[in-house]
């Protein structure tokens, strides 16, 4: 798995993001690069399948040309995932889910789009982590904003992701930060 992280800055001018860049497959494991896909104004963070990965990255321009809102993202993600033979993981009555989980952002806004391609907005100053090393990524986001030392956004999400690729055996490879403004 991995984890992927988003931090808007609180004045809303600007948001981060980053990742570890592993992939593992069985037993064996890859420095991928990072996973996600920014073409502008739009990054896009990817929390699962590798194939996942590099669908989003060969659809890039068709999922973002024009791209209204995170609803109309999430529409355009889920029809080229079922173009691409994706099949719902869940037998239970209501939307179907592909396993994985994206995030969408552009300097202004995050959105978490979820393996059921329901939308939550991350709020500025606020920042959201997906993959399996998301909750030791989101302990240490929370405690170096309460530490008020003033860290930068970079750090935060370089400190986040260490820590994730510290204590999470699914995560590693190099800390990948980008700001998306």
């Amino acid at each position: 798995m991995s984890v992927i992280v988003v931090l808007r800055t609180s004045d809303g001018r600007s948001t981060w993001v980053g990742s570890d860049t592993l992939v593992c497959g069985g037993n064996l494991k890859q420095d991928y690069g990072p996973k996600w896909i920014v073409r502008s104004p739009w990054a896009v963070g990817v929390a699962g399948h590798l194939r996942t990965v590099n669908l989003i990255e060969r659809n890039m321009e068709a999922l973002t040309g024009n791209l209204k809102d995170a609803y109309e993202f999430a529409l355009r993600a889920r029809d080229v995932m079922k173009a691409d033979g994706y099949q719902s993981d869940s037998e239970e009555r209501g939307p179907a889910g592909f396993g994985g989980t994206l995030i969408l952002t552009n300097a202004t806004g995050a959105w978490v789009i979820g393996s059921d391609f329901s939308i939550s907005t991350v709020s500025p100053g606020m920042a959201w982590a997906e993959g399996s090393g998301r909750e030791i990524a989101l302990g240490a986001i929370h405690a170096l904003q309460s530490l008020q030392a003033g860290h930068a956004p970079d750090d935060i999400l370089r400190r986040s992701i260490d820590a994730a690729m510290a204590l999470d055996i699914n995560c590693g490879g190099h800390p990948w930060i980008h700001e998306v403004a």
